[in-house]
């Protein structure tokens, strides 16, 4: 008798910038942080890599950087989407994803030792990362041998994680769940505050019952609690210099020294009026005692740069904070009073504390986790039972509405190796409509083998399934997506095709023109952000449609359709109306890794042995 197939386990990882925390949902589809090896419920997300060639993640990695600094790595999510980390690790370049898988390995490796297999995760990343981030955080899952199921904001988790439990706990011998569910009551907006250890995001959410949709997020991907660590790192050298004519900060082993006395000094004030932070260099002490005014006073400007994005959210919200039912708080660093009092006297409300700022994230990753886990059951069930594979849907007819508004040319590539002019006004306008269906590839998913144990297997009842199943989230992009373009008088433009806080997923597509008779294929530079300067934009990659009829006259019509999914992920794509031939469009991101990069970063960190201790 052949042995039944193994359920796959899905768990939710909080990746963070200063610590890292995971979950999973148990028997009872209750979320469970689950601890490391060495009994935390949160990891250091710092990697130190020794001579030896072993790598250390987590406390004792983080102690080690006070004795070899040049060996260890902090805060690499800070890094993340750009092409190499800042400085060289004993002589190599090394990519953020790659460290972060690191981080990663040793989170998959203890949950492993506590569950068993662990086949992937869904990974949180900050609702204010751009695509770039995003992208290198699916890499980072994809190295460290995970399958990464999705990527979604913290903000959303935890808001998950609030909304799973108030659900639960009302369905709780309940018969019909997902009736309670629709039932619940009225809608309610809440305001999630989270202030990590290296990054801030405020985002406006409506919960409906089951429904949760983010209206709109804001934020900042270098503020967190590590910057009020400097303010304190920095006052202390200060005074230090001041007794003793020399900066310690000099140093990189007393700079090390100096961060951890900081960060210690910083949770110190959040318990008492009053700490003291010590300071040795070259065999002179210096004592610096500082009271929680004067450590809310030397942060102000910091906590003033959340205070405005705050109110920037619920601007782009069309909300009044009369309006606002609820304030959550997310992130270690928020148990800071002057954070309390800020939210406090914003919004007029007392924030909810009741869930663990730790751990909050990582159970909401969790249930998203089981919330996919269940969806890709259900879909393979019904597959199954399908009579025979279904074929592709044909493309759907696009409906145009045409306005008199005229689109400036797209830039041309200047390093195309083919006639590549770009895209001129369109003759009869421009036009913004729905995305036409872009067909899938033929595959079905008829075809794929049933390999998964009905998750209400894994639980006690069906009652934590019902409640998975009841719940559904709905995000909205953080930075606008468009493309540069040329104006007729030759001036650059960045013309947005997605704005800020589009609701997920969304298609959208443009009308344009080619530029000079019989052109050949296109180059399209696309960049991410809200300026009309595309100088002042994130450049994100270079879309090239290719292999245009030929004949095409001058002003010919080119649909680009800009594809963003629920994670934030984009796809793009466009067709030539003339004879309705379609191009697909590969984005050549400039710092990413591709899939050779991956494959060579995944071999090397199977090989190397990541543990917590030397």
């Amino acid at each position: 008798m052949s042995e039944s197939p193994r359920a796959k386990r899905y768990i939710g990882i909080d990746l963070g910038t200063t610590f890292s925390a995971m979950a999973y949902v148990d028997a009872h589809g209750t979320p469970v942080t689950i601890p490391n090896a060495e009994g935390s419920l949160t990891t250091p997300s710092v990697v130190f890599f020794e001579p030896s060639g072993q790598v250390v993640v987590g406390a004792e990695a983080r102690a080690a950087a006070v004795e070899n600094p040049d060996l260890v790595v902090e805060c690499v999510k800070r890094e993340m989407g750009e092409r190499f980390y800042s400085r060289a690790i004993q002589g190599r370049k090394l990519p953020p994803p790659a460290i972060s898988a690191l981080v990663l390995k040793k989170l998959k490796q203890d949950a492993e030792a506590k569950l068993g297999p662990i086949d992937g995760a869904v990974i949180t990343v900050p609702a204010y990362f751009d695509e770039g981030r995003r992208q290198a955080t699916q890499a980072a899952g994809e190295i460290a041998g995970l399958e990464v199921l999705d990527i979604l904001n913290e903000p959303t988790a935890a808001s998950l994680a609030f909304a799973y439990r108030d659900i639960k706990r009302k369905s709780d011998g309940q018969d019909d769940v997902l009736r309670l569910a629709d039932e619940t009551s009225k809608a309610r907006i809440a305001v999630v505050y989270d202030l990590g250890g290296g990054t801030f995001d405020v985002t406006v959410l409506r919960i409906e019952g089951n429904n949760l949709t983010v209206l709109a997020t804001d934020g900042d991907v270098q503020l967190g609690g590590k910057d009020w660590d400097m303010k304190l790192l920095n006052a202390a050298a200060v005074a230090f210099k001041a007794k003793h004519g020399v900066d310690p900060r000099n140093d990189e082993h007393v700079f090390q020294q100096m961060l951890v006395a900081a960060e210690d000094c910083k949770r110190a004030l959040s318990a008492r009026d009053k700490a003291r932070m010590g300071i040795t260099f070259a065999g002179k002490p210096v004592n610096i005692d500082v009271t929680r005014q004067q450590f809310e006073e030397l942060t102000s400007d910091l906590l003033y740069r959340t205070e405005s994005r705050i109110v920037r959210v619920i601007e782009a919200a069309g909300l009044a904070w009369s309006e606002v039912d609820e304030v959550l708080t997310v992130g270690g660093s928020t148990r800071m009073p002057q954070v309390i009092k800020l939210l406090e006297r914003v919004t007029g409300k007392k924030p909810n504390t009741s869930l663990s700022p730790d751990e909050v994230v990582a159970h909401g990753a969790a249930i998203h986790a089981a919330i996919e886990q269940l969806k890709r059951y259900q879909t393979q069930q019904q597959a199954a039972k399908a009579a025979k594979p279904k074929s592709a849907a044909p493309p759907t007819e696009m409906k145009i509405k045409d306005d008199d508004a005229a689109l400036p040319m797209v830039e041309v590539d200047p390093n195309a190796e083919t006639v590549s002019d770009g895209i001129a006004p369109h003759e009869g306008g421009a036009s913004t409509l729905s995305a036409p269906a872009i067909s899938s590839d033929g595959s079905t998913i008829a075809e794929a083998e049933l390999e998964e144990i009905s998750p209400s297997e894994q639980y006690d009842a069906n009652d934590a399934t019902d409640v998975l199943r009841a719940i559904q989230t709905h995000n909205v992009n953080a930075h606008s997506l468009g493309v540069v373009m040329t104006n007729e008088d030759k001036t650059k433009v960045n013309s947005i095709i997605v704005p800020s806080n589009t609701l997920l997923p969304t298609s959208v597509t443009k009308r344009y023109g080619t530029v000079v008779p019989n052109q050949t294929s296109v180059s399209v530079i696309i960049v991410e952000g809200e300026s009309d300067n595309p100088d002042q934009c994130i450049p994100i990659g270079k879309c090239t449609i290719e292999k245009l009829p030929w004949g095409l006259r001058k002003g010919s019509t080119i649909y680009v359709t800009f594809s963003y999914d629920n994670s934030g992920r984009l796809d793009v794509k466009a067709m030539e109306a003339t004879s309705g031939a379609s191009a697909s469009t590969a984005i050549d991101r400039t710092n990413a890794m591709n899939q050779a990069e991956i494959g060579q970063a995944k071999q090397a960190v199977e090989k190397m042995v990541v543990s917590g201790s030397r």
